[in-house]
């Protein structure tokens, strides 16, 4: 080979190995950035297990102390109870999101209504937009299904992934949400838009949009960029694809469309898993009132169960989401208060009611000892009995379903969702204070008005019981009635989810 021809091998040689290690270069600047990010996040989660794990290792070591009165004892159990299901909920979320990287995220079914899926997102995610001085608005097609078959859950994170994406890059105009469908034969084609007045987005950051970890916009925004890559996993999983138009200065529009079967009627007879009803436990040892109190209990609307002793009451109460049990003292196997405290050693949140014939002290302080909040002396009337699930299933309800709150938590954005918190229960504030001058001033229109968006906003947060005693007022405002005991249930009621969600607040920033 001539000594030409060697130096041109040898520089074409040499250009290739430059560009290996360009390309190596570029390849492991990335692949550093990437696991330093993942470091971070696996410190963050880290500390998000030890925090439970610790509570729970040391009210274990509490109640190892066997001369701890019952009601600390109780109280530990309690405790306990919520450390586990943090730490579940925590574990519940690492498995998911692995899932999710993997393209494999878990799917569930549900039979939905679009329209109030997505207004009740409108309703929760309000407050966030008009903190930021923005207006969030929706057009919702007027002949969208009134229910679907499909994963409710997905569709709600991947809108409200969407939706708080727009409300973080925009700084003046609005965020809209837009959806329409198209029906064919027994399904239906959901088209969902959510577009802003914000930065945009430039084709250079366009291309790495959906990769993980990816920002783009201002690098001043907290947050790792997970939610659009999570986003666009989910649409593939529900067989869909998720598109982007954007102008830079202008705004962005993110649209996605995915396929539910239609439900075109509900099922003739629902089954237990569907049943959406109340459900109340009845152990008696005496078969025909057992009977007795069940039909009458199924009858006021209640999902009603039968069981003759403590045994099985207490198998039953552990195995299924009672809001009441309802226990004769004098049962076989293991008797009323028995099993009253076996239940409640495990369930602080469901309603104990006792029925007896005796009114000797020593039995009503056996029943109260035992963690049974109603001890109700036979005969006894089915309104006092309806009267008393109701009272004591609404004391014991938690004020806030925290599941649905931690729902909304991402790493994308860590200050969301105490964000979220603060302006809701501002605006709400202002909202009951409105509601009680209108009452006082007997406007019942705005009343009406008021209660109806303090309902909204409230279900959106998982505070159903609110929510119900918000619907309660705005019927009665609605029907020109006196609403005096409902506006005071509203405000009672408001003041367990303030502290609730105050307490999760502060459990999520110091987190």
């Amino acid at each position: 080979m001539s000594n030409r021809r060697r130096v041109a091998t040898d520089r074409a040689e040499l250009a290739r190995l430059t560009e290996d290690n360009r390309a190596l270069r570029e390849r492991s600047e990335a692949a550093h950035a990437t696991a330093e990010l993942r470091a971070r996040m696996v410190a963050h989660v880290s500390h998000e297990l030890r925090t439970p794990m610790q509570a729970i290792m040391s009210l274990l070591a509490l109640l190892d102390d066997h001369g701890l009165p019952t009601e600390q004892r109780r109280q530990h159990l309690s405790t306990l109870r919520g450390s586990s299901e943090d730490l579940l909920l925590l574990i519940d979320g690492l498995v998911d999101t692995a899932q999710i990287e993997g393209k494999r995220p878990s799917l569930r079914t549900d039979d939905f209504s679009p329209r109030a899926t997505l207004e009740q997102l409108v309703d929760l995610l309000g407050p966030s937009a008009h903190k930021r001085g923005l207006e969030l608005r929706s057009a919702l097609a007027p002949d969208l299904p009134a229910r679907l078959r499909g994963d409710r859950l997905r569709l709600r994170q991947i809108v409200i992934n969407l939706i708080g994406n727009s409300i973080k890059f925009t700084r003046q105009g609005h965020v809209e949400l837009r959806a329409s469908a198209r029906v064919e034969h027994d399904v239906a084609r959901l088209q969902v838009e959510v577009s802003d007045t914000g930065v945009g987005i430039g084709p250079e950051a366009m291309s790495r949009l959906f990769r993980d970890f990816s920002r783009v916009g201002d690098l001043s925004v907290e947050g790792t960029g997970l939610g659009l890559s999570i986003s666009k996993q989910l649409v593939d999983a529900l067989g869909g694809r998720l598109d982007v138009d954007s102008d830079p200065g202008v705004g962005t529009t993110f649209r996605f469309e995915v396929t539910m079967p239609l439900l075109v009627a509900p099922a003739a007879e629902p089954t237990a898993e569907a049943d959406t009803r109340p459900r109340v436990l009845v152990a008696d040892d005496d078969g025909a009132g057992r009977e007795l109190l069940v039909t009458a209990l199924r009858r006021s609307g209640y999902a009603v169960d039968g069981v003759a002793d403590g045994a099985a009451a207490v198998a039953s109460a552990l195995a299924r989401p009672y809001v009441a049990v309802i226990l004769d003292v004098q049962l076989p196997e293991l008797d009323g208060p028995g099993a009253a405290r076996q239940i409640r050693d495990v369930r602080g949140d469901v309603a104990l009611i006792a029925l007896t014939g005796h009114t000797e002290i020593d039995v009503l302080g056996r029943c109260k000892d035992a963690g049974i909040d109603a001890i109700l002396i036979k005969p006894v009337k089915l309104e006092t009995l309806r009267a008393t699930i109701a009272r004591v299933a609404a004391e014991r309800m938690q004020p806030v379903e925290l599941a649905v709150i931690r729902g909304y938590v991402t790493a994308d954005d860590p200050a969301f969702v105490p964000g979220l918190i603060d302006v809701y229960l501002r605006e709400a504030e202002g909202d009951l204070e409105a509601l009680q001058e209108a009452a006082a001033r007997r406007e019942i229109a705005r009343v009406a008005q008021l209660a109806h968006r303090l309902k909204g906003s409230s279900a959106g947060f998982g505070a159903r019981l609110l929510a119900e005693r918000c619907q309660s007022l705005y019927a009665a405002a609605r029907a020109e009635q006196p609403a005096s005991d409902e506006l005071a249930a509203v405000a009672r009621e408001f003041a367990r989810v303030k502290a609730a969600l105050s307490v999760e607040r502060t459990r999520l920033i110091s987190s």
